[in-house]
């Protein structure tokens, strides 16, 4: 009985707050959520009403880790699934579908699960699985990943939540992203640790008009934006922040660490009443409001103490200013450097192979890229060149001819229809498919012969573990297992090569990921040719039809160059 009189009183409820709309979700969630056995409170988190009053079409968020904010964006989800008019339906999608899956049950269900208002819009014919959270009348979440392979849904979306978008795939949120058009609403929001600078979601970021929670010092009035290494001090400590490390922590004075006004050297406080937040860029015309969340706006629950001690847990410093501050931040592991590339480039008279395997990525302008793998393992490059869409056939068995191809891998998209033209005529092509998986496997192949008897196409196809093969052609660069020969488009090749960064990182399901993504630039066409489509036929050798084995390495011709250590 009790529980039948709880949902009908947030039934009461529940129509005497319909009048509620997008810049009320605050009021709506501190009345009809709960967390530990009580109404949820933003005490701690005052500085996420801010964001949940915003009703901008599109807005981001760059963000710290542990500063509350995705939890924030769940009972957003809830909140604007109950307050909007029906039909509302909301995508919330995450960098795989495991993980999307994970989420809705252990951090999305609880919040359901403990909120009458919540409980009563479900009726009995509702849907309640994994993926989907239906609450009558057309409101609907969709929990979705977004990794190569996972596909959009085909249902039109009102509003798109992207959790952790510098971790999801840039082609599947695109897909995402068409959800939107029959919507009235089309509204977006994106929130994410950031990685290195220009990644997606500080791309987003800078994009916006960008909201930074200031401090104004109490004892002089100025006005600042909270900074770890300018503001934060140590008693007893007079080198550099980053200089403290698991070796010395024991030695610092972390607890003591206080927080200092630059313009008047006081001690200052971070509580709410002496923050705001204001707009860095008010007369810019972005269609996008962004938000910087950084520890220092919830400084009860993220002490200076507890960032002291997070700088030494991490690999390196650029992931510590990635996750504990949530600023971008680049290191080696973003991807490859001039130098990098500098030293892999040879000089070369001529192959040292007999017969070759051959790369390319299809576009207006294809890029093709043609070498083979030596005694020593190594992959070495020997030609590569653009060549227009135009004449794309006549080149390709040119070259075919010319360096002895015996296996060639070729992107499927966008040019299906060349792909499936070119290899009738070539048992040794593979059409090239990008998927996302863990593990260590790096490729598929998938091959049929034709069977008119049955109605089955030959098939030739290839999946490649994008991120997987990106990650073990940054690490061959860097261990000397690539070489690649000096020519016409050189300067072109290095651009493309550092074009493509990636972020990496421990989601918060445990889960370990590697997503690489090409600048917004764009440059990318030679590093998916090397990185994924030439290093895979390298590999592929021997299975397509009449492959033959490699020459023996002409190692007179050049001499690979050793990186120095100092």
């Amino acid at each position: 009985m009790q529980e039948i009189a709880e949902q009908h009183l947030a039934r009461l409820r529940q129509a005497t707050v319909s009048k509620l709309g997008r810049k009320d979700l605050a009021q709506w969630i501190e009345q009809n959520t709960w967390l530990a056995g009580k109404k949820f409170s933003f005490v701690g988190h005052e500085f996420q009403k801010r964001i949940l009053s915003e009703d901008a079409p599109s807005i981001v968020v760059r963000k710290a880790a542990q500063t509350g904010v995705s939890e924030l964006s769940l009972r957003m989800a809830a909140a604007m699934v109950m307050v909007m008019p029906a039909p509302f339906r909301i995508g919330y999608v995450l960098p795989s579908a495991t993980f999307a899956s994970s989420y809705a049950q252990t951090r999305f269900n609880p919040i359901v699960q403990t909120s009458p208002a919540l409980r009563s819009a479900i009726s009995t014919t509702d849907i309640d699985r994994a993926d989907i959270k239906t609450f009558g009348n057309g409101r609907e979440v969709y929990f979705k990943g977004a990794a190569v392979g996972n596909s959009a849904i085909s249902t039109t979306l009102d509003c798109l939540i992207f959790d952790e978008k510098s971790f999801c795939s840039e082609e599947v949120i695109g897909d995402y992203h068409s959800r939107l058009i029959h919507s009235q609403y089309k509204w977006t929001i994106a929130l994410s640790t950031p990685t290195y600078p220009s990644d997606p979601i500080d791309s987003d970021f800078q994009a916006s008009r960008r909201h930074w929670n200031l401090c104004r010092c109490q004892h002089c009035g100025n006005r600042f934006i909270p900074d770890f290494y300018e503001n934060v001090r140590i008693p007893g400590w007079d080198r550099h922040l980053d200089e403290i490390s698991k070796d010395n922590l024991h030695l610092v004075r972390h607890r003591e660490a206080e927080f200092f006004c630059t313009s008047c050297g006081r001690v200052t406080s971070l509580q709410p009443q002496h923050r705001e937040w204001v707009c860095e860029n008010p007369d810019e015309a972005h269609i996008a409001v962004g938000f910087q969340v950084q520890p220092f706006d919830s400084p009860d629950i993220v002490t200076l103490s507890d960032l002291i001690i997070a700088s030494t847990k991490y690999a390196t410093k650029a992931k510590f200013k990635q996750f504990s501050l949530g600023r971008p931040a680049a290191d080696s592991d973003s991807g490859l450097t001039a130098e990098d590339v500098d030293a892999i480039g040879v000089e070369m008279e001529r192959s040292p192979f007999t017969t070759h395997v051959a790369a390319f990525d299809m576009g207006i302008t294809c890029h093709c890229a043609i070498g083979g793998t030596d005694a020593e393992g190594r992959l070495i490059v020997v030609h590569y060149e653009r060549i227009p869409l135009a004449r794309f056939r006549e080149r390709y068995f040119q070259l075919k001819a010319e360096y002895r191809v015996s296996v060639a891998v070729m992107d499927s998209q966008p040019y299906l229809d060349m792909v499936m033209s070119l290899s009738d005529d070539d048992p040794n092509l593979y059409g090239a498919v990008y998927v996302t998986r863990q593990g260590l496997e790096l490729f598929d192949v998938k091959q049929r012969d034709a069977d008119p008897d049955n109605a089955l196409a030959g098939i030739r196809q290839v999946q490649i573990n994008r991120n997987a093969v990106f990650d073990k052609f940054l690490a061959d660069v860097r261990s000397g297992k690539v070489a690649i020969r000096k020519r016409q488009d050189w300067d072109l090749l290095k651009t493309h090569l550092q074009d493509m960064r990636r972020a990496s990182g421990n989601l918060r399901n445990g889960e370990t990921v590697s997503v690489w993504q090409k600048s917004t630039k764009g440059n990318d066409h030679y590093h998916h040719t090397l990185a994924a489509y030439l290093a895979t036929a390298a590999q592929m050798r021997g299975i397509a039809a009449g492959s033959v084995s490699l020459g023996g390495p002409l190692v007179s011709t050049f001499r690979l160059k050793q990186k120095q250590h100092g």
